[in-house]
């Protein structure tokens, strides 16, 4: 690591005033406080500052010089990191333009300094490693105008069509294609159309996603905002993390990044999560939602909630979550052989003509879960089955059945309709496995359903072992057993504990129940993240009067209310005589629960920018990168959270995950 001749002056300084030489060539140093002697003055550092590793802490040292040497060393070890991730990008990646700018852009950059850190990739542009660069003229940043004057095509059918083109992820091309300026022409009635350039539609849309952001950003320093980092694989089978932000008034896409080269460095990560943290601001972050639980990702939360003094949290995705549970239930010996039946059902009917047919007549409801989610997919197909017998067994002894082939010659036939009508040991087995299942996949739907889900998880997580218990009366032991052990290992914040406790219609309900880690979980919401928006004493002292029902809170407009409105509205509305603790629930109520999985994105377009990469020139890979940026905000301001994933109508595929239920694997 280098250092200026300023920096080394100032450390020769502090080394005079902690330590002594006790050696001519000063590789041994003395602490002038409690006489310790340690190899060379970086270790007398960490030894005052108290960070454990190859040196004891001090125990004389006064506070306010452990802490200014805590502050130094942290402040030097992300410059270190930074100055890494530079090199990283430099051995990598040819230089290229930062993506053109409009020119209210440049005229409010002084007021929007991370604006155009949109468009940072970490194996593409120099963005998320440098500070913002950018050689602008005024030419280059005003925008071309959407279509020519001698286009046919007026203003709204050019926007409408460029929208089209970039939500759908066309490249440029599609412009150029004789069928799609003739069924332009046939729309709207000209023939001979002209068509707008593709420049200019992806400027247009760009100037419109821009602005979007602008009012978004706006919303995270009121109401703050939820981080997503979404950790996905190609398949190209490289490791992808795209970032997005989410609000109340929607969500965000910034960027993706390949993550390839970084997944197991932890200085890397931490680096890549300061650049994140930093360009949305750390002020304006409730929580960074990941769905990453390796050791490194790990590793790297707590270096950045260190550095950031705790001033938000850092949560697993509660869909991730619940998957990851049903993944465990799903490999015990009795649900796997319950598994392996259903499937074998699943196979036979899906990869045959006949089946499938008489299936359309007998079954209405599609058996398959087209959720993205394997095991949430597994277990709502599971319970289709379950729910479809008689319609099955119906199906098996229909006259179209048993005029066929299969009746008459298919051993296979005669093994999928023994199961089917007369296994009713593995349908009973499978309905008990439903008991289970079911209600931890009604938290998944409980969320989706509630405009404010972080006041309802815990409640709907205590209600879910509840229901278990009563589906399954004592033996529901082991299930609750895993269903804490997930919760306190992976899934729980201080956050979801600080919701069930502000959502008043739980909390002034007769099933509310105070306990330590609701009280621990409001307690740490209040003083971590009242750094800037409020007091946090005067935060504490009103939560007294939300408790008891003091003041508005007691009136007969918010207990007619607590039901009948949003829970951030009810603050909104009844809070304003407790300001602080107002600002403490709307902060914490704005916020989801889950990630961008249940958004059900194609990521495609994403891993396409990343790998063809070095086969584009400058310019080239510049409009991919913004056309990626327009792409995914489109397709996000009109997607509507689905935990059953995209209908087949929609994406044209029975299922997203369960292939190995349609067919066996080869």
């Amino acid at each position: 690591m280098g250092y200026s001749v300023q920096d080394l002056q100032t450390r020769n300084r502090e080394k005079e005033r902690h330590g002594k030489n006790i050696d001519e060539k000063g590789l041994k140093v003395s602490c002038n406080y409690c006489g310790k002697v340690v190899q060379g003055y970086n270790r007398l550092e960490h030894h005052l500052a108290g960070i454990r590793g190859n040196v004891s802490p001090c125990n004389l040292v006064p506070e306010s010089v452990g802490a200014s040497l805590r502050s130094s060393l942290e402040d030097r070890k992300k410059d270190w990191m930074l100055r890494k991730m530079n090199k990283l990008k430099h051995d990598v990646v040819p230089p290229t333009r930062s993506p053109a700018i409009t020119s209210t852009e440049v005229q409010q950059s002084h007021l929007q300094p991370n604006m155009s850190s949109k468009h940072c990739f970490l194996q593409c542009t120099p963005d998320l490693m440098d500070p913002v660069k950018m050689e602008t003229t005024k030419g280059s940043c005003e925008l071309k105008p959407l279509v020519k004057t001698e286009d046919h095509l007026d203003l709204p059918a050019a926007k409408s069509i460029g929208r089209f083109i970039l939500e759908a992820g066309f490249e440029p091309g599609i412009l150029h294609s004789s069928s799609f300026k003739k069924m332009i022409g046939v729309l709207v009635n000209v023939s001979g159309v002209a068509m707008p350039t593709y420049e200019s539609i992806l400027q247009e849309q760009l100037r419109e996603t821009e602005n979007r952001e602008r009012k978004l950003r706006q919303e995270w320093r009121g109401s703050g905002c939820s981080v997503i980092l979404d950790s996905w694989k190609g398949k190209c089978g490289k490791s992808f993390i795209s970032v997005l932000v989410y609000c109340s008034k929607g969500m965000m896409f910034l960027r993706s990044m390949d993550v390839s080269a970084i997944i197991e460095d932890v200085d890397l990560l931490t680096a890549m999560l300061f650049r994140v943290v930093d360009d949305v601001g750390a002020h304006n972050i409730v929580q960074i939602v990941t769905n990453d639980v390796s050791p490194y990702m790990q590793t790297a939360r707590h270096y950045v909630l260190k550095y950031y003094d705790h001033a938000f949290f850092f949560a697993l995705c509660a869909d991730h979550c619940i998957n990851f549970l049903l993944k465990k239930i799903a490999t015990s010996n009795n649900v796997c052989e319950v598994l392996r039946k259903a499937k074998a059902i699943t196979r036979f009917i899906y990869s045959r003509a006949l089946p499938m047919e008489l299936k359309g007549r007998y079954i209405q409801e599609e058996i398959l879960s087209s959720s993205c989610l394997k095991f949430v997919a597994v277990f709502i197909t599971l319970e289709r089955l379950v729910s479809a017998r008689v319609n099955l067994v119906n199906m098996f002894n229909s006259p179209a059945w048993d005029s066929s082939v299969w009746a008459a010659s298919s051993d296979l036939f005669r093994h999928i309709s023994g199961i089917v009508k007369t296994d009713d040991a593995f349908w009973r087995a499978a309905a008990d496995v439903v008991k289970v299942t079911n209600p931890l996949l009604s938290v998944l739907y409980k969320l989706e359903s509630d405009i404010c889900p972080m006041g309802i998880l815990y409640d709907a997580m205590d209600g879910a072992k509840e229901n278990i218990k009563r589906n399954l009366g004592d033996k529901h032991g082991e299930y609750w057993a895993l269903v804490d052990r997930i919760w306190d290992v992976y899934l729980h914040s201080p956050l979801h504990a600080a919701g069930h406790m502000l959502n008043p219609r739980i909390f002034y309900s007769d099933r509310f129940g105070h306990d330590t880690e609701i009280s621990s979980g409001i307690t740490t919401c209040i003083i971590q993240l009242g750094q800037v928006h409020y007091n946090p004493r005067k935060a504490a002292a009103q939560l007294e009067v939300y408790q008891q029902r003091l003041g508005s809170f007691d009136s007969d407009p918010a207990n007619q209310q607590v039901m009948g409105i949003p829970q951030v509205q009810w603050w909104s509305t009844h809070g304003a005589r407790t300001p602080d603790l107002q600002t403490v629930a709307k902060r914490i109520l704005s916020q989801t629960c889950f990630g961008a999985t249940r958004y059900n994105i194609d990521w495609s377009i994403s891993e396409k920018l990343h790998v063809g990469w070095s086969k584009r020139t400058a310019a080239e890979h510049q409009r991919f990168c913004q056309m990626e940026y327009v792409h995914y905000n489109l397709v996000l301001a009109r997607a509507t959270p689905r935990i059953h994933g995209p209908s087949v109508v929609q994406h044209g595929r029975l299922t997203m995950v369960l292939d190995d239920w349609i067919a066996a694997p080869k």
